[in-house]
């Protein structure tokens, strides 16, 4: 029987352990559940658990576990796009971070807050934000659509990806292509990040999909394409990338048609599109239902979620609790005129959603107007604020981003930081001591 002695010892010898008395594998565990800004932290204390961190099995171990079990997920931040078109050139200056302290947007005053601007010239490259891969963002070229560039803002890295080119039949050598879609995801199995690229014709006669596997040289044409065309709707969840599609079905008469809302999935570890997602239990209507753009995918609380604001009654959210069940539970239901009441401009339903650290919000898509919805679902109370970037003619956008260790150099050449010409007084109020990453994109 352990005396009181005995265990007064027992506790004493325990206490004397650190940190690096356990072995690589319960560390690698251990950090592997941490945020991306935890792990960094870690990496700071030693040389030895720098190189633990630092090893490319616990990069990929970490995403592995940010994108399966969302155990190293982290508070999603805000980061604000804004764009303008001169004469000559065209300026994107993106990935200015914010936080919002209760009454306004404000730039975060920490060290991971982020300044970039991409200049070109606008009849060369005139890019746009496709989609958000946890902080790494894929602008795509608007001229041609097949180019695109994945920037990572917080490491002040960005990379073109090549260019894909598509074989088509015979039969079909005068086919040009006019949509391009893009996704990104991450194969757990293989340990690789890949991104698929689907291109069609304006009458998706022609369609043809390839996957690209970042730190490669070519794309691989795949059997696989989507059953129709993609919207603008897209999210990265699980690994995978998501597309929120109107899809019509057919009842047992022929002309009973109905209309629901459907989630079109890519695999990237079976690399094939389909329904892999059953379709949110939302109001099903026949054929006048309500268009894609009066819902939105979301990812809340590292789940994945719809939006319902079709509504003129109610803002209904959907959220998919259980990937591996696949059910679908309503967890919010908010009065429509709570929201309505703050948008003075227009409906809210035909804005952007995203989600913020305590909640969603909304904003005009891509308009330079200054107005943001916040909606905080701890309360729900309704906060509308102003966009801390407003100029008239100049384009706003808002996302979401959670933060990642992924490192671009590690995947092809980088594009080469520029300092081009002398920075404005704005601009240097912008960066407040830190430096402003600036890409110059020419041919």
């Amino acid at each position: 029987m352990e005396t009181p002695r005995t265990k007064r010892m027992r506790h004493c010898s325990n206490s004397n352990r650190n940190l690096m008395d356990l072995d690589n594998d319960n560390l690698v565990d251990i950090f592997s559940r941490l945020p991306a800004e935890s792990v960094c932290s870690v990496g700071c204390v030693s040389k030895a658990l720098h190189n633990i961190v630092s090893r490319p099995s616990f990069l990929n171990q970490h995403m592995s576990s940010l994108v399966t079990t969302n155990a190293a997920a982290e508070v999603p931040q805000l980061v604000i796009v804004s764009q303008s078109k001169k004469k000559y050139m065209a300026e994107l200056i993106a990935m200015q971070s914010f936080e919002y302290d209760g009454n306004t947007l404000e730039m975060r005053r920490d060290k991971t807050r982020i300044v970039s601007k991409i200049m070109s010239w606008w009849y060369e490259y005139f890019f746009n934000v496709h989609f958000v891969f946890c902080n790494l963002i894929c602008l795509k070229d608007r001229h041609t659509g097949s180019r695109c560039v994945l920037l990572n803002p917080l490491k002040g890295e960005a990379v073109m990806l090549p260019t894909c080119i598509v074989q088509v039949p015979e039969h079909l050598k005068t086919t040009v292509f006019s949509y391009y879609w893009f996704g990104m995801g991450f194969d757990n199995t293989t340990s690789t990040h890949k991104v698929v690229q689907v291109c069609a014709d304006s009458e998706y006669n022609c369609c043809v999909a390839h996957v690209y596997v970042l730190g490669t040289r070519s794309w691989r044409e795949i059997c696989s394409v989507p059953p129709c065309d993609l919207t603008v709707k897209n999210l990265s969840a699980y690994g995978d990338m998501h597309w929120l599609i109107r899809r019509a079905t057919t009842g047992r008469a022929q002309a009973n048609i109905r209309h629901c809302m459907s989630i079109l999935s890519f695999d990237f570890k079976k690399e094939e599109f389909g329904w892999n997602i059953p379709d949110p239990p939302l109001r099903n209507m026949p054929r006048k239902f309500h268009s894609v753009q009066r819902f939105h995918l979301i990812n809340l609380r590292g789940s994945l979620s719809v939006v319902d604001a079709s509504s003129d009654k109610y803002l209904d959210i959907w959220m998919l609790k259980n990937y591996d069940e696949k059910e679908w539970v309503l967890v919010h239901r908010i009065e429509a005129r709570m929201i309505n009441a703050e948008c003075r401009y227009r409906s809210y339903r035909l804005w952007t959603c995203c989600e913020w650290g305590h909640g969603i919000f909304f904003k005009r898509s891509r308009k330079s107007n200054s107005t943001v919805v916040l909606l905080d679902l701890r309360t729900v109370c309704i906060h509308r604020v102003k966009c801390p970037i407003y100029q008239k003619g100049l384009y706003t956008s808002i996302f979401s981003y959670t933060s990642s260790l992924i490192s671009l150099k590690s995947y092809g050449n980088l594009i080469p930081l520029k300092r081009y010409g002398k920075p404005t007084e704005a601009e240097e109020s912008r960066r407040s001591g830190s430096s402003m990453n600036i890409w110059h994109l020419c041919n």
